[in-house]
């Protein structure tokens, strides 16, 4: 799951000297190995923040964040619209939601 995570976020033009980078890769290892993070957005980044000696639950939020707004600055419209979606909704937890949910679906 990480590999394909890395591709993706590549793919969609994050930079992958983010912290948010990292955070999406752990993010979906983490929905990977427990489904229930999925939709348990705060604990996620809980579980997250404790892989990081001083990293908190709100700072891994406000790095996912960061990195995903990269994806809107460069607009990569094919990317984005393979990996994520541009509308509705562009929280957190639904762009993770969706990510997981298109990494998945590329395994099958």
């Amino acid at each position: 799951m990480r590999n394909k995570a890395i591709n993706a976020l590549l793919e969609l033009g994050i930079p992958a000297n983010t912290k948010g980078f990292l955070y999406i890769t752990d993010a979906m290892e983490a929905i990977d190995e427990n489904k229930g993070l999925q939709y348990k957005t705060y604990q996620l980044y809980e579980e997250i923040a404790k892989k990081y000696e001083g990293v908190t639950a709100s700072k891994v939020e406000r790095a996912i964040r960061h990195a995903f707004s990269e994806v809107t600055a460069y607009k990569n419209v094919e990317a984005a619209e393979k990996w994520l979606t541009l509308s509705g909704r562009m929280s957190n937890g639904n762009l993770l939601a969706i990510l997981y949910i298109r990494l998945n679906r590329e395994v099958e």
